[in-house]
């Protein structure tokens, strides 16, 4: 797996809106005031300038480890020249040094140049001392073999003498090789599904390279004749390290011109989605109704190309084997679509057998087509390109590259840094809350702003200029229009300087910022977007398939349009009657995999025919229910669903059979709360939304602080960051349309107080002094400690730096896994803050339910039925393979948080992650629901936006808030049966509380 930027299926279904951001380190770590010379504004960094005529930062200094250390900026101060001699090895048994030397195995795997290799996992760190012949400049080659399932890469961090030699040492990758199938994968509609590739427990080698692609050539690093040490730390992976060499540099051949024909008539031809191997596992092939690909079919689902929404990112490769009957040159074609970046080219090194033929194939530009076209590998004139191959079998390979592009954003980087310090400069000078009568010359303080301004406006302007010889069009790069965008308000800023106080928003926080444009552009570079659908490596006599004519097309286009209507596949409309029906509210990559699980594991297993179906809208339950169209069982409904159908009468308690508590074993019980009614429990567990705290290491090592425990810890950190601009934030802030539970309870509950009294008839307690205070400190934390109390995206805000730490949920989590690559070794995550209690220890106590699964009341046999399928659906076994599954088919991206914790340690995610999500799991103590609940949450969110907000008087206005929700309550109560017309109470209702689940899940003293 590797750090992505989200796209295609992954932003339909995720995170849309959430991906442009800040694509910055430490940035705000400076504080700054720029010193611009004179003739700053006319020198401007394209892909030779010098940095030497940028701007340079003074005042009080926190420079930007991220930026200031990138390779690009160490290997400019390269004193060394290459190393030309003979590789040195260094095995790794006579090396390794001290204690390390306990991880030496003789279980070599078949490894043939040592009889001893190093056995490393996950947090373990070696040291290994080698001599260095002569002074120069050194690629290092690495020798591995993953063993484990994982598909998460080998990631480790690398010292050289002590010290990061570059700051992508703080985060190498080393992948692992995919092989696709050789059997096609069917689904019970005959329709070809995306089979999982399988991990080949082999040796590999690669150079140190970037992890985030940006180079797409090894690392040099500069060595000194002598004696030298290197430190290895793993972050994650079980593999075995064979010896380390250190090699000369070598390039790709000079390209010197096309001379050689490919006579002949031999044409070979290559289907996209029938790659041999991947690096990538979530690489696949994908159907697409296109009449220009091959094979097309109007009804079955037939794989026909390469997935573009998965063959993206850079450093993604894909090889192809192929055979060759007759020696001779070869000519080389695609029918590929590239449609992501807009008049732009993707860049990807061609590789003939495992090499690049000459310089002419690498970084060979895709052009951009919003339609599959046959295209021929040709130099800078127009020249096809050839290549030699004898008779037998040889591979192809396509490698994503941004090398020719990566000086753009490295030049983004830096002025989104600078535009982040100045912003924080000036809110330093000006204040948070600018005054439209005060008459602030912003210029007298902050010496050259307009200047500063000016030079940033040119620096992207001539940076876009650049970019042009490779767009579509003389004039401008359209893939790169919001950086024009962000250089014309630069320009308009420095225009009107004293005027920035007042709209300094749109330097660095808003949606319409500087930053946020700067962002955008990175995001779109990054978008390398490319569909194959077949190769061709042919000869000159040889004639390319054409694609078919108008008429042919749209009759192909008309029978795809009529076999449309009889596509029944996973619809609620195609199933058996004497099938147990499960209703999934997910997309149909999710569907497609339960589907064959079942019918490969589940049927064979119990003899019960299940079919799924993708949910037409989990909102309407209720209605198909009433309808007497509800299915047997639903899946991936949003946790508060099942009370409104429970309290209706129209679901199971599943706490009625025998097993249910053993089947409940991963599960933590604050995950049942929610689905609790009376004495019953009504829903199943299936997904949790967990909150952690992320923390950028970087920030918080520079102004030397600690990870807080307690929110008293938080509010002590404050000042330090708040006078540097900085802020912590809080994830009620982040919950703009209403603060739901998630965001209001925590506080409350870590407190002492309580939503309820006993019994619903008694009301609401928010009134109640514990819960007043446990309210009061969650509105002081934005009324007296000024954290931020509307924040859009703290994504954004973490990326860029100026929230360097705050409380976030699984959505951040994903995000920052996926689309932040550059931050990639400078966050982590940890228990929440929480509140110290008397005897010392800390209640971490949080929401945390997000999906669950439900039985629908029918008769008797399939209700067993149904709690049979359920059972086996919430199992470790079944959860832990299914999100193995998801992972290893579609990336990294689609992780999957099953609330079986016991599961989740199973997943492909950083195991320190899975650690600190464990424990969170087991502080989840979610909001049991009442007749009324709806209106308590909602009131808690006005009662929060007039306090904090407002500036309402606290206990007032939660005084109105208990009345308003106490006749809601009655009201409801009444509704239900629990109460008459006059407010006497029927019968009680019994609020499920934290104990009476563990009870009913039998993990109190009583039920041992």
């Amino acid at each position: 797996m590797r750090h992505k930027k989200i796209g295609g299926k992954f932003k339909k279904t995720v995170a849309v809106g959430l991906i442009v951001s800040m694509a910055l380190g430490s940035a705000t770590l400076r504080s700054f005031a720029k010193d611009v010379s004179d003739d700053s504004t006319s020198g401007s960094k394209t892909e030779s300038s010098d940095s030497d005529s940028k701007s340079s930062v003074t005042s009080e200094e926190y420079s930007s480890e991220r930026i200031s250390t990138i390779y690009t900026n160490i290997s400019k101060k390269y004193k060394l020249s290459d190393y030309t001699g003979e590789a040195v090895s260094i095995p790794v048994d006579s090396s390794v040094t001290g204690n390390s030397k306990s991880y030496l195995t003789t279980k070599v795997k078949g490894y043939e140049k040592n009889n001893k290799v190093l056995d490393l996992t996950s947090g373990k760190k070696v040291t290994l001392d080698f001599e260095v012949p002569e002074d120069g400049l050194y690629y290092m080659n690495f020798d591995y073999l993953s063993y484990d399932e994982s598909i998460l890469p080998v990631s480790m961090k690398m010292k050289v003498d002590g010290d990061y030699p570059f700051y992508e040492c703080r985060s190498l990758e080393f992948e692992t090789t995919w092989k696709l199938s050789d059997e096609p994968s069917y689904d019970r509609y005959d329709n070809e599904a995306v089979t999982i590739p399988n991990k080949q427990i082999q040796w590999e080698n690669k150079y140190l390279m970037d992890s985030s692609y940006r180079h797409s050539d090894p690392l040099k690093v500069q060595l000194t004749k002598g004696k030298h040490s290197i430190e290895l730390s793993v972050d994650e992976g079980n593999f075995l390290l064979g010896n380390i060499s250190l090699e000369a540099p070598v390039a790709v051949e000079e390209y010197k011109g096309s001379s050689d024909k490919a006579d002949g008539k031999e044409l070979i031809t290559i289907q996209g989605e029938d790659y041999t191997t991947t690096n990538d596992s979530a690489i696949h092939g994908v159907a697409e109704y296109d009449t220009s690909v091959d094979p097309y079919q109007a009804k079955d689902t037939v794989l026909n190309t390469l997935d573009s929404d998965s063959f993206s990112t850079a450093g993604q490769k894909v090889t192809y084997e192929f055979e060759v009957k007759t020696a001779g040159n070869y000519k080389i074609a695609a029918n590929y679509r590239q449609s992501e970046k807009t008049d732009f080219p993707v860049f990807c090194d061609v590789a003939i057998d495992g090499k690049v033929p000459n310089s002419a194939f690498k970084d060979y530009s895709m052009a951009y087509t919003t339609k599959y076209k046959t295209a021929t590998m040709q130099d800078s004139k127009g020249e096809d390109l050839s290549v030699h191959l004898e008779a037998g079998k040889h591979t192809i390979s396509y490698t994503i590259s941004m090398n020719p592009i990566s000086y753009i954003m490295e030049e983004i980087d830096e002025v989104m840094s600078d535009v982040n310090d100045l912003a924080l400069e000036i809110t330093k000078v000006a204040g948070t809350n600018a005054d439209k009568y005060r008459d602030l010359k912003l210029s007298k303080y902050i010496p050259n702003l307009e200047k500063t301004l000016y030079s940033y406006s040119d620096r992207l302007t001539k940076l876009e200029k650049s970019a042009v010889k490779w767009s579509d069009s003389d004039k401008n790069v359209a893939v790169m229009s919001s950086l024009i965008i962000a250089a014309k308000q630069l320009k308009s800023l420095a225009d009107s300087p004293d005027s920035i106080p007042y709209r300094i928003d749109e330097l660095s926080t808003s949606s319409n910022s500087v930053n946020h444009y700067l962002a955008t552009t990175i995001d779109n570079l990054i978008a390398n977007d490319l569909a194959i659908d077949r190769i061709y490596i042919y000869q000159d006599g040889a004639k390319l398939p054409s694609k078919p004519g108008f008429f042919k097309s749209c009759a192909m286009n008309v029978s795809r349009f009529v076999a449309s209507f009889t596509d029944q596949a996973y619809s609620t409309k195609n199933t058996n009657s004497d099938h147990i029906q499960v209703w999934v509210n997910r997309s149909s990559q999710y569907v497609q995999i339960m589907q064959k699980m079942i019918d490969e594991k589940f049927t064979p297993k119990t003899g019960i025919n299940v079919d799924i179906s993708i949910m037409p809208d989990q909102y309407k339950l209720v209605l198909s229910n009433s309808s007497g169209n509800a299915p047997d069982v639903a899946t991936g409904i949003n946790y508060t669903i099942p009370y409104e159908l429970g309290i209706r009468g129209a679901l199971v308690n599943m706490a009625q059979y025998d097993d249910f508590k053993e089947s409940t074993d991963g599960y933590e019980p604050g995950f049942f709360m929610t689905g609790s009614i009376n004495d019953g429990i009504y829903s199943m567990p299936e997904t949790m939304n967990f909150w952690v705290l992320f923390y950028r290491t970087d920030v918080l090592e520079k102004l030397n602080l600690e990870i807080p425990k307690t929110m008293d810890d938080v509010i002590d950190m404050l000042p330090k960051l708040q006078m540097r601009g900085l802020n912590f934030y809080y994830p009620t802030a982040g919950m703009t349309l209403m603060r739901n539970f998630h965001g209001t309870t925590p506080l409350i509950v870590q407190n002492g107080g309580s939503l309820y009294a006993k019994t619903a008839a008694n009301g609401t307690a928010i009134g109640n002094e514990k819960s007043v205070n446990g309210f009061t400190k969650l509105t002081d934390l934005f009324t007296v400690y000024n954290m931020p109390v509307n924040v859009d995206n703290f994504y954004q805000h973490f990326r860029n730096g100026d929230m360097p730490i705050g409380i976030a949920d699984y959505a951040t989590f994903n995000m920052l896994t996926n689309a932040a690559p550059e931050l990639s070794s400078s966050w982590k995550v940890a228990l929440i803050p929480g509140t110290q209690k008397s005897d010392g220890t800390i209640d971490r106590s949080v929401c945390g339910c997000a999906e669950s699964s439900v039985i629908f009341k029918s008769n008797s046999e399939r209700q067993k039925k149904a709690w049979e399928f359920v059972k086996w659906w919430s199992s470790t076994e079944t959860q832990a393979e299914f999100g193995q599954t998801i992972q290893i088919t579609y990336g990294g991206e689609y992780i999957w948080p099953t609330a079986n914790t016991k599961a989740f340690a199973q997943l492909p995610i950083n195991s320190d992650t899975k650690k600190i999500v464990e424990e969170t799991a087991k502080n989840v103590k979610d909001v049991a629901r009442v007749p009324g609940t709806y209106l308590l949450e909602r009131e808690m969110s006005n009662t929060f936006n007039d306090i904090a907000v407002n500036g309402d008087n606290e206990q007032t206005r939660i005084d109105k808030a208990v009345k308003t929700v106490n006749h809601e309550f009655e009201r409801k109560l009444e509704e239900f049966g629990y109460s008459d017309s006059d407010g006497k109470v029927i019968k009680d209702y019994k609020i499920p509380t934290y104990e009476s689940v563990e009870k009913l899940l039998g993990r109190t003293d009583d039920d041992e």
